[in-house]
Parts: structure tokens; C-alpha cells; sequence
């Protein structure tokens, strides 16, 4: 091949190969620009499984007004999501059912202090699928099987052990073997409904959700420490505009309706 036609024909593929890379450079530039909001985002909340109701509805509101965003729930005892964020557990919010759960993570400097908010509070109740002996804690005495949450790992169960032992019976129950330990919430309540207890100590939020079972009684509040349930964003996040805005929506007037709807307190 001559050598002007030579040097015009690689002339042509330096100039299209230049062309080519100008053209990736703009789509990549293009993409760049994309708003946060419009590009696929998917957000994981740790959350206490009490709140599942809630912060599902909250979530599919959430996901209408931010197009491209997917909420992937993590549900859990508060004790356990706490240490599974310790051990380096992907998640961009973590919801507990216990201010400590969410101080130790703060303190440990895996949630941002300044996201974290207060939003809900919740209260104790003494379930059963019969409540005609069941009346007070004495009556507690009588039961063959309570079950609660494990109070090392279960903010309800926590809260029902300080009740139990407000009430002088916590011994006499666990020492006479009476006590059944769930891994969550939800598990006392299950094991209620199938008739696998006599009663049970859960949230008044999930006593609504149960089946074929009745409240016996509400535990007064001077029994427990106050029952609060903060949430915030995980430091680590590579979503904390979009995870803000989750938790500023679960704090706004709207999410505390739907909180409101599913039991849980302002």
C-alpha cells in the first residue's frame, strides 16, 4: 500500500478511535449528572421486628416518591442487628427497640449521632389465648409456662424481665422453670397463638398483629424504663442522603400516623 494512502487510513482509525473515546467520556459525564434519587439505589434498614408493619408501609411510601430506590428490610431481635452492624453487616439504617442497643453502636462510632431520632414509643402487655385466670402478675404465679424475650438479646424481653422482677416473681418463675425465652418478639407471640404457652409478654403493637389470642392485662409503665425506639444512619453507608431521608420520613407527621394505626405511641 502506498504510503499516503497508508498514513490516511491510520489517520482515519486515530480519528475514530478519538471519536469513540469522546463519545464514552460524554455518556459517562451524562451518567454522573444523573440525580442520586434517579439511579437504582438499594437502601438496607435494620430494624426491630416489631416494627415490621410499620416500616413496610412507611417503606413502600418511601420508595413512590424516590424512583429507583429499593428498601431491603434486615429484621431482627435489636440485640442481634446491633452486633451483626458490629461485625460489619451491610446496612445504611438501623432501627432498634432500645435507646442502649443504638447508644453502643453511636458510641462505637458506627452510627451517625447527629441522624438519630426518637420516633416511637411502645408499651408491655400479658398475653393469652384465655385471660379468665389471668388478671395481674400474681396470677402469673399460677401459669405453667411464660414465655418472653431473651432479655440478653431482646429489648421485650429485657423490658419483661423488669417488669417480672418489679413484680417479685421473676425468680420464683425462673427458678421453677416456667420461664420460655423467644429470639424475638414475634417468637413469644408465636408460641402463644400455637398454644405452645400459657402467656406471653410482648409489645401492646404486636399483641394487634396476634391470632386467636386476647390482652390480659396492660403493664403499668412504672414497671419498666420508658419504652423508646430510636433510629439513625449507619456511618458506613454509601446511600446517607437517601438514608436521612428514610429516617426523616418514619419521623415526620406521616410515618408517626402509620405508627399510630399499628399501635405504637407518638
Amino acid at each position: 500500500m502506498p504510503a499516503n494512502k497508508l498514513r490516511a487510513t491510520n489517520t482515519l482509525k486515530i480519528s475514530l478511535l478519538v471519536a469513540a473515546c469522546i463519545f464514552v467520556v460524554a455518556i459517562l459525564s451524562l451518567l454522573l449528572l444523573v440525580s442520586p434519587a434517579a439511579r437504582k439505589q438499594e437502601l438496607t434498614v435494620s430494624a426491630a421486628i416489631s416494627l415490621k408493619e410499620p416500616l413496610t408501609e412507611i417503606g413502600a411510601q418511601f420508595e413512590k416518591t424516590h424512583p429507583g430506590v429499593t428498601i431491603v428490610y434486615n429484621w431482627g431481635a435489636s440485640g442481634q442487628l446491633e452486633q451483626q452492624i458490629e461485625q460489619g453487616a451491610p446496612a445504611d439504617v438501623f432501627a432498634s427497640a432500645a435507646e442502649d442497643k443504638m447508644d453502643k453502636l453511636v458510641g462505637k462510632g458506627l452510627v451517625d449521632r447527629q441522624s438519630v431520632k426518637d420516633f416511637t414509643k411502645n408499651r408491655l402487655v400479658v398475653i393469652g389465648h384465655s385471660c379468665d385466670k389471668i388478671h395481674s402478675f400474681d396470677d402469673l404465679k399460677n401459669v405453667d409456662r411464660l414465655s418472653i424475650g431473651d432479655p440478653l438479646t431482646v429489648p421485650a424481653g429485657e423490658y419483661a424481665k423488669e417488669a417480672l422482677t418489679k413484680a417479685k416473681i421473676y425468680d420464683s418463675l425462673q427458678s421453677g422453670n416456667k420461664l420460655v425465652f423467644g429470639g424475638n418478639v414475634r417468637q413469644v407471640l408465636i408460641y402463644v397463638e400455637g398454644g405452645n404457652v400459657d402467656a406471653g409478654i410482648v409489645y401492646s403493637s404486636d399483641a394487634i398483629t396476634g391470632k386467636g389470642i386476647s390482652v390480659c392485662f396492660t403493664v403499668p409503665d412504672t414497671y419498666t424504663d420508658p419504652i423508646v425506639y430510636p433510629i439513625g444512619v449507619i456511618k458506613t453507608t454509601q446511600h446517607g442522603k437517601v438514608a436521612q431521608e428514610f429516617v426523616d420520613l418514619v419521623a415526620s407527621p406521616y410515618g408517626q400516623s402509620i405508627l399510630k394505626q399499628k399501635g405504637f405511641q407518638p
